[in-house]
């Protein structure tokens, strides 16, 4: 009866260390997509604003979004 349960301590203890390990390892992994989302939102900002820039210094032109008079 005692090595039943030393035994299923053991097992816990293993199962515990393992799903530490994961949850440790999935930490690890949305702590790197958040930084890199971050990147991607400010170098995101910085094109958009690079574009407004560019299509700003364009000479007047029809905007995309108008239909053409034959529609």
């Amino acid at each position: 009866m005692i090595s039943t349960s030393l035994e299923q301590i053991a097992k816990l203890e293993m199962l515990f260390s393992e799903q530490e390990h994961t949850l440790q390892t999935l930490n690890d992994i949305i702590t790197r997509q958040d930084r890199d989302i971050t990147k991607l939102m400010l170098d995101f900002e910085s094109l958009k604003l690079q574009y407004i820039d560019l299509k700003s210094q364009l000479p007047d032109q029809q905007t995309t979004s108008e239909v053409p008079p034959h529609y």
